[in-house]
């Protein structure tokens, strides 16, 4: 065989080295996340942040209700 490829070979080793790239970018994910998280511990703890002094860095959606309530306490009569 000559030292060209076809492009069914090409298109194949091709896709065979995206997937292992993939494979290395989502190792390399996890691997940084878990060391992201050591640090935000380590710095939880220097500086001794509790949950009521980082609420405000989180955002957390709302939900919110279907529709508008209603009160169910009986009316006045005069």
């Amino acid at each position: 065989m000559s030292g060209t490829q076809t492009a069914s070979q090409r298109l194949k080793e091709i896709y065979d080295k995206r997937k292992a790239e993939d494979a290395e970018i989502d190792r390399l994910k996890k691997e940084a996340e878990a060391e992201d998280l050591e640090t935000v511990k380590a710095l939880i703890k220097l500086h001794g942040f509790t949950q009521t002094k980082l609420r405000g860095v989180f955002k957390s959606k709302a939900t919110k209700s279907s529709g508008t309530r209603r009160s169910t306490a009986k009316k006045k009569t005069s």
